[in-house]
């Protein structure tokens, strides 16, 4: 083993550094990169720098041997070329590598989680200590000026030429219609875009201008512009008068904007002018953030096929408070602080349809589920808060009472006061069971979008209530289903890490 190590020293000498600072550490398989044969040893593997400046790979029987100092095996890392992961487990594990200039170092975590977070941590230190290159652009030199200049087309203080005395034959932009069978067509098409430019009429733009053209001018292939400006307008009447033109292409036209009446002798009530810069989307009404969560909401409960979500693995594993209540699996909680993000996906009283599209047929076969999954990121389906309510309710003034009397200090609507403000935005005083054979009371479940905790925290309905401001919404849900979540959420090893607050 010394001799190994004195070989492993290389250039830089492991000796006793000033400071040592570790940057990772965790059991690991170590797999032998020249003998596959050779059996795989589960070491504690440390990832240290030595004065700040040397990264070196130690491996030790235990972490409390790591204490010491005295590594079993250690590698030098100043002269690492790359680190990869592996994308398919296997039997090992989750191997990733790290490819020195001499050698290649394998090595196994025991989950996809611990593997891609070794691989990071290994990447970012190394780039910091610039042994590894970030992943970023390179770009070449620029090309080197040797005095090589082009020179201008047309001297930029000449003036532009002057517009053709005769209009085109086409307005620009506009191609006849036709195949070689059509040739009379065309001939058609061309002799009538002739005629309207020569007609004498007037074509008015959208700030009133008239540019005619005189048909006398016509005779000798002259124009006269009231404006020296084109009138783009006039390719809607070339448009007009090719509709009324025999053609062998028949399509169904269709023509948004404002009425125009051009030259043609088409009524205006059968043509509309293609305006889309004038084309404006239909007004929404303003609606505030509140609004738009509790229209969201409905629209998620309302679905009869259920809320499909993709949660991070890491984020549902042993995270997630589920029971089985009435033959369904429901989620009634999840671990608030450690798992943030499940704020926004999940809620009281979910029911947990699939995982994975496998049907979910008990909690702990969801849980099951959840651990074998491989992937970074789980597909489930729930179905939305089935028996619940959301309301979103305006007070007419600051302080204005809803109407909702409290069992106490819980969140158990005793009553819905009659004509009350709760009452007229359509909260009834009692509810339908969830078997939908007798009527039970409402629970607040959630207050402002926030889940109220499930075992009544002094005056947190209270105060939710009174909050400041005139908008409020509540989510309530019949007390007999909430009563079963509470009843099966006890039963939870460490249920009070799921309770929400």
């Amino acid at each position: 083993m010394a001799e190994q190590n004195d070989q492993q020293r290389g250039p830089n000498n492991f000796g006793s550094p000033l400071f040592r600072e570790i940057h990772k550490n965790s059991w690991l398989t170590k797999i032998s990169s020249s003998d596959p044969k050779k059996k795989k040893e589960k070491v504690w593997v440390v990832f240290c720098v030595h004065d700040d400046n040397e990264a070196f790979l130690e491996t030790y029987i235990d972490c409390k041997s790591s204490v010491t100092h005295k590594p079993d095996w250690f590698i030098s890392l100043q002269h690492t070329n790359h680190i990869s992961s592996t994308i398919c487990p296997q039997e090992q594990g989750y191997e990733f590598v790290v490819t020195l200039s001499s050698e290649i170092v394998r090595l196994a975590a025991p989950t996809w989680e611990q593997m891609l977070d070794w691989v990071e941590s290994l990447r970012n230190k190394l780039e910091e200590l610039r042994i590894l290159s970030p992943k970023e652009n390179v770009y070449s030199k620029l090309p080197e000026n040797k005095g090589i200049s082009l020179l201008p087309t047309r001297d930029p203080t000449s003036p532009l030429p002057p517009p053709p005395a005769i209009p085109p034959a086409f307005v620009p932009g506009v191609e006849p219609l036709g195949t070689n069978r059509d040739n009379e067509a065309t001939d058609t098409y061309q002799s009538r875009n002739h005629s309207i430019l020569t007609r004498g009429s007037s074509l008015p733009d959208d700030a009133g201008n008239s540019y005619l053209f005189d048909s006398e001018d016509s005779a000798t292939s002259q124009s006269t512009p009231v404006r020296d400006v084109f009138n783009f307008e006039s390719i809607n009447s070339v448009l007009i008068t090719n509709t009324q033109s025999p053609s062998r292409n028949n399509y169904d036209r269709l023509f948004l904007g404002r009425q125009t009446p051009g030259p043609s002798s088409t009524s205006p009530n059968e043509i509309l002018q293609v305006s889309p810069s004038r084309l404006q989307p239909a007004p929404q009404p303003y609606r505030t953030l509140r609004e738009q969560q509790v229209l969201q909401l409905e629209k998620e409960m309302k679905h009869p096929s259920g809320v499909r979500l993709q949660l991070r693995r890491k984020d549902c594993v042993n995270s997630i408070a589920l029971v089985d209540v009435m033959g369904a699996v429901w989620i009634c909680g999840w671990k608030q602080k450690e798992h943030p993000m499940l704020y926004n996906v999940l809620h009281i009283g979910d029911q947990l349809l699939n995982i994975e599209g496998v049907p979910v047929k008990s909690a702990n076969e969801a849980h099951k589920m959840l651990r074998n999954t491989s992937s970074l990121y789980v597909n489930i389906i729930v179905k939305r808060i089935p028996f619940g309510e959301v309301f979103i309710i305006h007070r007419d003034t600051e302080g204005q009472p809803l109407g909702i009397v409290q069992d106490g200090n819980t969140a158990v609507i005793q009553t819905v006061q009659a004509h009350s403000l709760v009452a007229r935005h359509g909260l009834s005083a009692k509810t339908k069971t969830c078997d939908g054979l007798s009527f039970t009371n409402w629970v607040l479940t959630e207050i402002n979008g926030r889940p109220l905790n499930l075992f009544f925290k002094e005056n947190q309905v209270r105060d939710r209530l009174n909050s400041v401001g005139r908008d409020i919404s509540i989510l309530v849900q019949p007390l007999d289903l909430i009563k079963q979540l509470k009843k099966q959420m006890k039963t939870l090893r460490n249920y009070k890490d799921y309770i929400l607050q």
